[in-house]
């Protein structure tokens, strides 16, 4: 049997969390060794704020944000790389590049693993960065800014643009970005050089104050779903993949119709907080069946499965289930497809939830919760 190793990616002392009354304890990416159905800690690497990681597809390298920004002038936002060992699955740093901006918040290596792929957050552009034929990252190959007064909807989260996410088709052909600030999705073309060219249908836009946040595509690459942060809301979209265009079918509600929950009244000087009683959406995954859709939310702190058409794509809640701590974040389903990660922001715990694969709920009875100092995205070899 293969082992399987956990990188967890944390904001790290002495920064925040968006939202958090308390500074970071984290240091920077952890590993742990999957066995015995326990987690164990065998490293961690020191990097500032890596918010968000994600591998290439040989698993033999790690990449990650560093999510820096304009609250320390001498801190621009960067991306670093990291080599796995594939005995020990422990990292080594290889080098890092700046982002041409700041507060990079997701990436993503592009389908034909020549660029790295980046949000920037703060100041308002996706990029495309070399990918050098040893893993290392190169240059600034391209890079696109969204109108920079944003949509204005929401003042405190959306009087700028905000790239929140940046990732590719199934196909490869197009590449997606998510502007939680302009209340819309890019579409591009991903030249072979990295340019990024606006694809026949370039833009997708979602309703107002809805602030996307996240995207995945179903295995089959008929639809697309958005996980709307600001309205804790999950949109379905028709994909067609020759046009790369989004055609809306439907919206739902990320929380149970009796919830108490409601949109938060944003505070300006901590704009990511999530004040008692209101909810945001955080994470959104699919099960590579396609057959069942996964959200977070940050405020009822909980998970949400929903069932998925498999004629139409639409979407039905079918249960609602705790995430044992508060502001969960980031979330993935593990290679086998057996257990969900979620990690518990603002509580310092990855939790891992059996999933039945008949009927895609999540076990109450399963959930196993490991510390980590403010855990935000996962990656797995």
């Amino acid at each position: 049997m293969n082992t399987q190793y956990l990188y967890v990616a944390s904001y790290t002392y002495p920064h925040f969390a968006p939202g958090a009354v308390k500074v970071s304890g984290a240091k920077g990416i952890s590993v742990y060794k999957i066995e015995d159905n326990e987690l164990r800690l065998i490293q961690v690497i020191e990097t500032p704020n890596p918010s968000f990681i994600t591998t290439n597809s040989d698993k033999s390298m790690l990449y990650c944000v560093n999510e820096l920004g304009i609250d320390d002038s001498s801190l621009d936002g960067r991306v670093s790389a990291f080599r796995i060992d594939s005995e020990s699955g422990e990292l080594s740093f290889v080098n890092s590049q700046l982002t041409n901006g700041n507060w990079p918040c997701h990436c993503e290596v592009s389908a034909n693993g020549r660029q790295l792929l980046v949000a920037n957050y703060g100041s308002g552009n996706f990029i495309s960065v070399h990918i050098n034929s040893d893993g290392s990252l190169g240059q600034l190959a391209d890079q696109h800014y969204n109108a920079p007064e944003g949509c204005r909807v929401e003042l405190n989260r959306q009087s700028s643009a905000h790239p929140h996410m940046i990732l590719s088709s199934p196909s490869g052909e197009h590449v997606f970005g998510v502007d939680l600030g302009n209340d819309q999705i890019n579409t591009w073309s991903l030249g072979e050089s990295g340019q990024l060219t606006p694809a026949t249908v370039p833009v997708a836009t979602v309703a107002s104050g809805s602030g996307p946040r996240h995207m995945v595509f179903s295995p089959n690459s008929q639809c697309a779903y958005v996980l709307n942060e600001l309205s804790s809301s999950v949109d379905t979209y028709q994909f067609h993949s020759e046009r790369a265009s989004l055609l809306w079918l439907q919206s739902l509600s990320l929380l149970p119709v009796n919830s108490y929950h409601s949109r938060p009244d944003f505070d300006p000087n901590n704009p990511g907080k999530v004040p008692e009683g209101s909810n945001t959406g955080g994470e959104i995954c699919i099960d590579s069946s396609g057959r069942y859709l996964y959200a977070t939310n940050r405020g009822m702190n909980s998970i949400v499965t929903y069932s998925i058409d498999q004629t139409t794509g639409q979407l039905t809640a079918i249960d609602w289930i705790s995430t044992e701590g508060k502001i969960p974040r980031g979330m993935a389903i593990e290679p086998m497809g057996k257990h969900l990660y979620v990690g518990n922001q603002d509580s310092d715990s990855i939790v891992r939830i059996a999933i039945n694969g008949e009927s895609g709920r999540l076990s109450e009875a399963s959930k196993l919760v490991t510390p980590c100092a403010v855990p935000t995205d996962f990656a797995f070899v």
